[in-house]
């Protein structure tokens, strides 16, 4: 099985915890990471201090990234995104946008905020599937942590698609 984690993280957070769930994975398969960079960084590493950030997030913009790799070769995309404002990270829904081929792929959806709310995996959970994916699971991650129990989760659910 080929799995692909694709993630946005400006403060380390959510980097984290694809480094736990890749690091969880890859002795059953072959793991692929993707950090989705934008072709302009936010400048700082305060985002609720940011403009740009505030105003990209609010008014739902696309900022332009530098490449989305083709999804075809991947049994299952885990797309990873920091909560900003309650809403997903802009450099992730333009990887979302861009997202092609790839009606009923399976995915796993995780979102990383300083609460830790599932709602926020629900929001996702709902972006990800109006794209035209099958969402498998989506998690919400206090910050960097993420227990074993849902790492747990994790490999139960890639082991229900092989």
């Amino acid at each position: 099985m080929k799995v692909l984690i694709a993630y946005y993280s400006k403060t380390g957070n959510t980097e984290a915890i694809s480094v736990a769930i890749k690091e969880a994975l890859e002795s059953t398969c072959q793991v692929d990471v993707l950090k989705i960079e934008m072709v302009k960084q936010y400048a700082g590493r305060l985002s609720h201090l940011n403009p740009r950030i505030f105003f990209d997030t609010i008014l739902n913009r696309k900022p332009k990234i530098r490449s989305v790799v083709d999804l075809t070769q991947y049994d299952l995309v885990c797309v990873g995104t920091p909560n900003w404002y309650g809403r997903t990270a802009p450099p992730v829904n333009t990887f979302i946008e861009e997202m092609t081929h790839i009606e009923g792929k399976k995915v796993i959806g995780f979102v990383s905020s300083g609460w830790g709310w599932e709602s926020y995996a629900d929001d996702f959970r709902r972006r990800l599937e109006k794209k035209g994916l099958e969402v498998l699971k989506a998690l919400s991650f206090t910050l960097r942590e993420i227990s074993e129990s849902q790492l747990e989760g994790i490999r139960e659910t890639l082991a229900s698609i092989k």
